[in-house]
């Protein structure tokens, strides 16, 4: 018997050789945000900024209050600081004066006249996290620092950087407060900086995707009564959505514009004109609304606060802001849609397109209510819903509040290490 080496070791050519699949690429995120008079913006930031398949180019502020500022740059820092070589940038939205300059930023923290419940938490956490090193000796090295609000970029010139710098299609814009820094946006002119392009062909070039939390589907329509409105919520025309209006000049400060804000204008400068960079500027990306409907009964944070970090910069907000409890998630549904989608591998129960508004455009009324237009002409707009109702709620809440714990621990190992390290260098 002969023995061989050539049957023994004979290799199987018969089946090719399938290569790696490449990971699916990182959702390139800018954050646009009314982080204020609400908690749950911060929770949609520790979102953005701890998934590991999210990239944040930026922050976006579109509240002109100093506290908005250093609260955002604060939490961001706060997540990122060990993993970015450069400080994610921060743009906030300022008053345009007749003369040409720009207001201060507004120096007033949030005051709930309202509930006489909710507590303030932007200043807080703007100072606790707004140092080099905390209350708990961790090292922050934060962005914007206490007390220097004004560094931030103004927000036009914030967002056309970004864009410019960014790869064709690959940027995903979700607005999680008023559209005021978009409405400025979408008007800006090459003269505004970063590239020679309008901001529609900005837009048309380097976005693949607006999510915009506001508006109800359906809309709500008034009471016969509301001829006058008696309520910020009621318009002439239909019940009102917060960030279509609540940047309005006309606002007390403690919840609204203050004077400063665009206010409906730009909700409607904006969204109306939104069927225009598909028609004259061939933008292939889409637009998805995060009705009010949608986060309102998913209560998080209380997870959060219960089990996470006690130094975690977002549990100390939801602690602040609501003592433990949990709160409406419209603005984490919102970014969790944004980094998964809809079809993500073992999350296809979570959403689904609202079937209802499937052709036709979204348009902002005058008081700030929104109406559905039937539009054969545009076919990108959509409208988020839930797949499976109240179960599919269910599911997201839980993964809600896992992605919270999980962002909120592994940047607290995170810290511990990197304090070790700065205090062995010291």
């Amino acid at each position: 018997m002969k023995f061989s080496l050539s049957k023994l070791f004979r290799v199987r050519t018969s089946k090719k050789m399938v290569p790696p699949q490449d990971p699916k690429p990182k959702v390139n995120l800018i954050i646009d945000t009314d982080i204020f008079s609400d908690v749950d913006d911060a929770g949609a930031l520790l979102l953005a900024a701890t998934s590991p398949h999210a990239n944040l180019l930026g922050v976006l502020v579109n509240k002109p209050s100093t506290y908005s500022v250093l609260c955002a740059s604060a939490i961001v820092s706060y997540y990122t600081s060990s993993q970015s070589k450069e400080p994610i940038p921060i743009g906030v939205y300022r008053h345009r004066c007749p003369d040409g300059t720009t207001s201060p930023l507004l120096d007033r923290t949030f005051l709930d006249v309202v509930y006489w419940h909710l507590g303030e938490f932007c200043s807080k956490i703007a100072y606790q996290y707004g140092c080099d090193k905390t209350q708990t000796g961790t090292f922050i090295n934060p962005s914007i620092p206490w007390g220097e609000a004004e560094k931030a970029y103004d927000s036009v010139k914030l967002y056309r950087k970004l864009l410019a710098e960014a790869e064709d299609d690959s940027v995903t814009i979700v607005s999680i407060g008023f559209l005021d820094n978009l409405s400025l946006l979408i008007d800006s002119t090459g003269a505004e900086g970063s590239s020679n392009l309008s901001g529609k062909e900005l837009i048309s070039k380097k976005v693949k995707e607006i999510i915009i939390m506001g508006g109800r589907y359906p809309p709500l329509q008034a009471p016969p009564s509301s001829s006058q409105p008696s309520s910020p919520t009621v318009g002439r025309t239909g019940i009102r959505s917060w960030n279509f209006f609540g940047s309005g000049p006309n606002l007390p400060h403690h919840n609204g514009g203050n004077g400063q804000g665009l206010g409906v204008k730009g909700a409607m400068n904006f969204i109306n004109q939104l069927p225009t960079l598909r028609k004259d500027y061939q933008w292939k990306g889409r637009v998805v609304y995060v009705g009010e409907e949608v986060g309102r009964d998913i209560l998080t944070g209380a997870e959060l606060v219960a089990e996470g970090p006690k130094g975690d910069p977002v549990g100390k907000a939801y602690r602040y802001y609501a003592y433990g409890e949990g709160r409406a998630s419209w603005d984490p549904v919102a970014v969790l849609y944004a980094i998964y989608g809809l079809g993500e591998a073992g999350k296809e129960e979570w959403f689904k397109w609202n079937e209802d508004y499937r052709k036709g455009r979204n348009w902002v009324e005058k008081d700030g209510s929104n109406t559905w237009h039937d539009d054969k002409e545009t076919t990108n707009q959509y409208v988020l819903a839930f797949r499976k109702g109240k179960d599919s709620e269910t599911m997201v809440a839980k993964e809600i509040e896992k992605l919270f714990l999980e962002g909120a621990r592994n940047a607290a190992r995170e810290k511990v290490v990197s304090n070790r390290e700065v205090g062995a260098k010291g």
